[in-house]
C-alpha cells in the first residue's frame, strides 16, 4: 500500500518476490500500475493522493463488522481494551476512579530489564484501566499485564458509567469500540466515492488473502 518496491524501494522488492516464488498472494493498492501491481494477483487502483488510507479503513470496516478478528491476541497484545472518557477523549486513568491509588510496581518487569523504562517514562506513563466483563467495573492494568497476563474478561466493546472520585458520573468506552464508531462512516460506497476503488475488488482481495 502507497509503495512501489520495484522502483522506489528496491531493496523490500525482493520480499514480494519472495511471496511469489513461495505461491503467496498479494494485492497492490495504488494510484498507477506499477511494477508489482503488474505482478500482484490483485491491483486495486485509487486516485492520488491518501485515497489508499480510505481504502484501509474500509477493509478494516470489513473485518470488525463481519467479526474476523482475533479477540484473544486483541485482548493480549493490543490498546483496545484501554478505556477512553467520552468526555475528554483520554484514556480513564486509575487513580481517576480508585481513591488513593498507587502506581503498579513494575521494577522487576520486561519495562524496566529489557525496554530500559525509566522512572520519568513510568511516572508519565502511568497504568490504564479496562471493563472486566465478569466483575462488571473497572479493573487497573500496567503495561506489564500483556500476553498471558492479561485479562481475558476485559470488554472490547459498548459505552459504560462510572463515577469518578470527584464525584462526576463519566462515560467511557474500550478504544475498540471508538475505532469501530469511527469506521461507521467506511461502507464500500463511501470508500469508492472517496479513493475510486470498487467494492467488489476489495471484496476479492479478501477472499484472496484467506480472510473472509
Amino acid at each position: 500500500v502507497g509503495r512501489n518496491h520495484g522502483e522506489k524501494k528496491m531493496a523490500e522488492s525482493n520480499w514480494v518476490k519472495g511471496i511469489i516464488e513461495r505461491g503467496g498472494k498479494f494485492v497492490v493498492i495504488s494510484p498507477d500500475y506499477t511494477a508489482p501491481g503488474a505482478k500482484a494477483d490483485y491491483w486495486i487502483g485509487t486516485r492520488r493522493g491518501l485515497y489508499d488510507t480510505a481504502v484501509m479503513l474500509g477493509v478494516t470496516k470489513i473485518l470488525i463488522d463481519n467479526n474476523w478478528i482475533d479477540e484473544t491476541f486483541l485482548k493480549q497484545f493490543t490498546d483496545f481494551p484501554l478505556l477512553v472518557r467520552t468526555d475528554t477523549l483520554r484514556r480513564l486513568r486509575p487513580e481517576e476512579i480508585i481513591p488513593g491509588y498507587e502506581t503498579k510496581d513494575i521494577s522487576d518487569g520486561h519495562s524496566y530489564k529489557i525496554q530500559g523504562l525509566t522512572d520519568e517514562q513510568r511516572e508519565r506513563i502511568g497504568d490504564f484501566t479496562i471493563w472486566d466483563e465478569k466483575s462488571g467495573g473497572v479493573v487497573a492494568i500496567s503495561r506489564e499485564d500483556v500476553g498471558s497476563k492479561a485479562n481475558e474478561d476485559a470488554a472490547l466493546s459498548g459505552t459504560f458509567k462510572v463515577n469518578l472520585v470527584d464525584g462526576q458520573e463519566v462515560e467511557v468506552m474500550p478504544v475498540l469500540e471508538m475505532y469501530k464508531r469511527h469506521l461507521a462512516d467506511y461502507d464500500v460506497t463511501t470508500v469508492e466515492e472517496i479513493s475510486g476503488a470498487k467494492p467488489e475488488l476489495v471484496g476479492q482481495a479478501l477472499d484472496l488473502v484467506g480472510v473472509s
